[in-house]
């Protein structure tokens, strides 16, 4: 418990110095945030006044609350979930733990993917403090705490294939509708993982045209505008003509009704005049980077890591910088 609430104080200390309101609160109310972490933490928004949901939050990752200010401490545990400018942040840590074991990013709530994983890795759910027994899966899966992920620029324009996750109906369909997606091969470059199989991002239709009896097709507009990296962060994403260019070789013909393209001869077969476009789910196409952009990738992308066997001892050398709170 010691180690996990001086890590946790190395968090608070971090969000103080580096004024991590700067990042969090330019982008949404307390609510939002607290409403964001719980999704990603529970999979689902708690219920309740904000005080006793950041307690509750405060207690499963650190075991403690802080004697801070609200804003603090949701900075706080923002920059354990998402931030990885001191270390790999916990969602990029449980992103490149199920990767490293199935070759797959399973996504879905902090609490069950650390119940996956202890199961598949441990034989048995863990106790404690979901820092603590992230710390104890990643000695398990790597062999040491330090996950082997370092900074590099990802290039504007990089392919990733993806398939949609849900149907889509230029019958039921309203713009500005969400659009999930997620990532179907993995994105190595230069030795790294940066996009892992099984990460999922979102897109809105921006322009939808329902079929009439009197000929006019069916026609929606979807832009795809970010993707998860494995490093946990959001990355802008667009379809251009390197992916449009992609969609025409590979024939994609459904990915290419999602963005408007007629891309092939099929075309005619699936979509006569006065029928509504239908893409069912699992439809494959391509995206592009945005821009170019700095990400954390795991190195050793292109194989298999070795899983370690379980340690029973944990250090916690790397934060004994940090006085732990009375």
């Amino acid at each position: 418990m010691k180690g996990t609430y001086k890590f946790f104080f190395a968090a608070l200390m971090f969000a103080m110095i580096f004024s991590v309101s700067t990042v969090t609160f330019a982008d949404g109310s307390a609510n939002e945030l607290i409403t964001k972490i719980e999704r990603d933490t529970y999979g689902v928004e708690q219920e309740g006044a904000l005080l006793p949901r950041i307690n509750q939050l405060e207690k499963d990752y650190s075991g403690k609350n802080l004697p801070e200010n609200m804003n603090t401490r949701i900075e706080a545990l923002y920059t354990i979930l998402y931030d990885n400018s001191a270390a790999p942040c916990i969602i990029s840590k449980i992103n490149a733990m199920e990767w490293n074991l199935e070759h797959e990013v399973r996504g879905g709530g902090v609490e069950s993917r650390l119940q996956h994983l202890e199961k598949k890795i441990l034989g048995e759910e863990a106790q404690g403090t979901f820092i603590e027994r992230v710390r104890e899966l990643i000695i398990a899966s790597f062999g040491s705490e330090n996950i082997p992920m370092a900074e590099m620029q990802l290039p504007a324009d990089t392919l990733i294939k993806v398939e949609i996750v849900d149907n889509v109906n230029t019958r039921t369909a309203q713009v500005g509708d969400k659009i999930r997606f997620r990532v179907i091969e993995d994105v190595v470059i230069d030795g790294s993982l940066v996009f892992a199989k099984g990460l999922y991002g979102y897109g809105e239709i921006s322009s939808v045209t329902k079929a009439t009896d009197w000929g006019r097709n069916g026609k929606l507009v979807v832009d795809f505008h970010a993707l998860t990296g494995i490093d946990g962060q959001e990355i802008e994403t667009y379809v251009g003509d390197a992916a449009t260019s992609m969609m025409a070789e590979n024939k994609m013909v459904m990915g290419g009704a999602l963005v408007g393209l007629n891309l092939s001869e099929e075309w005619n077969k699936d979509f006569v005049f006065g029928k509504n476009v239908d893409v069912p789910s699992e439809s494959q196409l391509y995206i592009q980077t945005k821009f170019d952009t700095a990400v954390y990738a795991l190195k050793g992308g292109r194989g298999t890591l070795t899983i370690a066997k379980k340690s029973d001892n944990i250090s916690t050398e790397d934060l004994n910088n940090f006085e732990e709170l009375e």
